[in-house]
């Protein structure tokens, strides 16, 4: 009999010396399940290691980012500077003007004085005036000049923030509602024929009726029925960035219509071929679908 119940496990081992040992035996039950909890383990540690990895590339991405928008201030700040010596000098040159205008008249009434002993070369009124003028043109042409190159770069810079400033808000960025994640971006086993496939956005469980907002702003380009996906909505960012909202219990805009962020584009329901009142949430960048979860924060 104890010969039968040894069989039974998988396992068995001594521990200790002659006389002071203690047999361990682990059954067939105690290994499936400690097989089990290992390879929890595995996934949930293997998981970590990519979130992980996923926030650290983000952070390189931010400070990046930022240094590039330091760089910019300072550009900034450096033609702000120029173009302020640029107005104190055009000032400068105002009040020169103002000094040799008044000595000229200065002269002009002490030559009113009688014959008084005078000589040395002369120049004609007209042409020593045409002189100063001429000087005075060339000084404003150089500063002209000097100052269009500036507005030109700022121009530029201009030009760039502006399609940055485009590109960011084009991005799709936070939940479109509030709830709880049912299936995420990637390969799944269909709960409809229970093989692999592959999921092209994300599923977020949240109460019938709420709204659904925009996760940015953009044109309607699409707010109809199908057959898989029910009432479905899409959105176009520009910049090669579209967002999809899927099985709404309603839709509440019209094609070609613009949609600011945060504005409702229908509600959450069950249409088409789901299993429960859900969200289909997807991002596509330039046609394709990419991880909604990159956008969430």
């Amino acid at each position: 009999m104890p010969e039968d119940r040894r069989e039974q496990h998988l396992f068995a081992f001594r521990v200790g010396y002659a006389g002071r040992s203690m047999e361990i035996r682990v059954g067939r039950t105690a290994a499936v399940v400690g097989a089990t909890v290992l390879g929890m383990l595995f996934v949930l540690l293997t998981q970590g290691i990519y979130d992980i990895r996923d926030n650290i590339s983000k952070l390189r991405e931010l400070r990046a980012l930022r240094e590039r928008a330091s760089e910019q201030d300072l550009a900034l700040y450096q033609l702000h500077t120029k173009f302020e010596g640029l107005v104190a000098e055009v000032e400068r040159l105002r009040a020169m003007d103002h000094r040799v205008m008044s000595l000229a008249k200065a002269n002009e009434s002490l030559r009113g004085g009688g014959d008084t002993g005078i000589g040395g070369a002369e120049t004609p009124e007209g042409s020593a005036a045409h002189r100063l003028d001429r000087l005075l043109d060339l000084e404003f042409d150089r500063m002209r000049k000097a100052m269009l190159v500036d507005v030109k770069d700022l121009d530029l810079i201009g030009e760039k923030l502006d399609s940055r400033r485009l590109i960011l808000e084009s991005v799709p960025r936070g939940w479109p509602i509030r709830g709880i994640l049912s299936s995420g971006f990637g390969v799944r086993t269909s709960p409809f024929t229970d093989t692999p496939v592959f999921h092209h956005g994300m599923d977020i469980v949240a109460r019938p009726g709420v709204e659904v907002a925009a996760s940015a702003s953009g044109t309607v380009v699409k707010s109809s029925f199908e057959a898989l996906l029910g009432n479905v909505v899409v959105l176009d960012h520009g910049s090669g960035y579209r967002s999809v909202y899927a099985h709404l219990a309603e839709r509440v805009v019209a094609e070609g219509a613009f949609v600011a962020k945060g504005e409702p584009v229908g509600t959450v329901g069950n249409t088409g071929r789901t299993t429960g009142p859900h969200l289909h949430y997807e991002v596509r960048v330039n046609g394709l679908p990419v991880n909604p979860a990159r956008f969430l924060n």
